[in-house]
């Protein structure tokens, strides 16, 4: 006999966070769901939230340093990476977007990272809030040197010096989030853009984990080729993908 499936609120209470956070995870696709009935309301088996606990945002699990495998948990459906990896997200709305950002950031936090966000100015406003409604304390992290945000500098070598500034004072991992919807309202061409994405991929390190999101709707072919080409791990609908060009 099947388990009896649970809902939202009983999902958001076995895993300790928010109905809206549970919503997100599914919209994104990280947390598998059924949809029952005419209204498609979400239902859960309990054995799949377990196993969603177990590698993704309070699971255990790589957070502030690497396992034994040297592998980082991104707090999100389970995603690990090698420790020093540099990957991208290929989103198609905001939503999507958003969830995958209050799950990364707040992995990072929880487990004793330094988190940067780099994304315009209402894109952190937004993940701000969402982050709040979860129980978490933004501001106290930002006052405790824990959280810091930017949104995009002039040139590449401003943005390169920013980021090496906040990793040498980072005491224990740099977690930094990309809304590369920043280099929109700086007006940089894709030269420049994939000059960023080349020059990180020289500098990363153990102890490094460094996640760009680019919107479907927002950036050209061109623009997202160059994504795919320049990072060795991209998630797409959800899912973790080694070089999608092979």
């Amino acid at each position: 006999m099947m388990d009896k499936l649970l809902n939202v609120k009983e999902a958001a209470a076995l895993l300790n966070v928010s109905e809206m956070t549970i919503r997100r995870w599914t919209n994104t696709g990280a947390l598998n769901c059924y949809r029952l009935g005419k209204k498609r309301e979400r239902r859960f088996r309990r054995q799949d939230l377990q196993q969603y606990l177990a590698g993704g945002v309070d699971g255990a699990g790589a957070g502030g340093t690497a396992d034994e495998s040297g592998r980082v948990s991104l707090g999100f459906a389970g995603i690990e990476v090698p420790d020093g990896a540099h990957l991208t997200h290929l989103y198609f709305d905001d939503e999507e977007a958003l969830g995958l950002q209050a799950s990364y950031v707040r992995q990072g936090l929880e487990k004793g990272e330094t988190v940067l966000v780099i994304a315009p100015d209402r894109s952190r406003e937004v993940l701000w809030r969402t982050l709040e409604r979860d129980g978490l304390e933004v501001m106290a992290f930002m006052d405790r040197q824990r959280l810091y945000h930017d949104g995009g500098r002039e040139t590449p070598a401003e943005l390169a010096a920013y980021i090496a500034q906040i990793a040498a004072s980072a005491p224990g991992r740099l977690r930094l989030l990309g809304d590369m919807a920043w280099t929109r309202s700086k007006q940089w061409p894709l030269e420049l853009i994939r000059s960023v994405e080349e020059t990180t991929n020289t500098r990363l390190r153990a102890g490094h984990l460094f996640l760009c999101q680019y919107g479907l709707a927002e950036f050209s072919g061109r623009e997202t080729m160059m994504a795919v080409e320049t990072h060795r791990y991209a998630i797409y609908k959800g899912r973790l993908r080694e070089n999608l060009l092979v």
